[in-house]
């Protein structure tokens, strides 16, 4: 589940007749159970590990970066990507897919706090987990 920073309402499911027209391409990624399955496996170590710190944060631009590091050294995932997906922007669609996960994520409510990096086109998402 997901609250923004003022915590005035929680998100526990994505709604696609609210979502903007560009979840178009990620609703395309998702019906390629290959790589979606690759990234999911990847953004689960993630948020495991953050959840079993006592301060869980998570920078979607730094997660997203290194996974795609990671597939670069170590597998095609570039490459089938790119030629499965050639008008579509990884990091974009990425950055949907770890948001939806954490949505759907029942055990806690993730705060999530946007931020718009000066010269980048797309905002980054950061996540955290409040402990009391």
């Amino acid at each position: 589940m997901i609250t923004g920073i003022d915590r005035k309402s929680v998100t526990k499911e994505l709604r696609k007749d609210t979502l903007s027209d560009y979840w178009g391409q990620y609703f395309s990624f998702e019906k390629d159970k290959e790589l979606l399955a690759l990234t999911r496996t990847e953004f689960l170590k993630t948020i495991k590990e953050q959840k079993g710190k006592t301060k869980p944060y998570i920078d979607s631009k730094n997660v997203i970066s290194k996974i795609l590091t990671k597939f670069g050294n170590r597998n095609i995932f570039h490459r089938k990507f790119n030629e499965r997906h050639p008008d579509i922007h990884k990091e974009q669609v990425l950055g949907m897919q770890l948001y939806k996960m954490i949505v759907e994520d029942k055990d806690d409510t993730w705060i999530y706090y946007e931020t718009q990096h000066k010269d980048h086109l797309f905002p980054n998402a950061t996540y955290f987990i409040e402990r009391l």
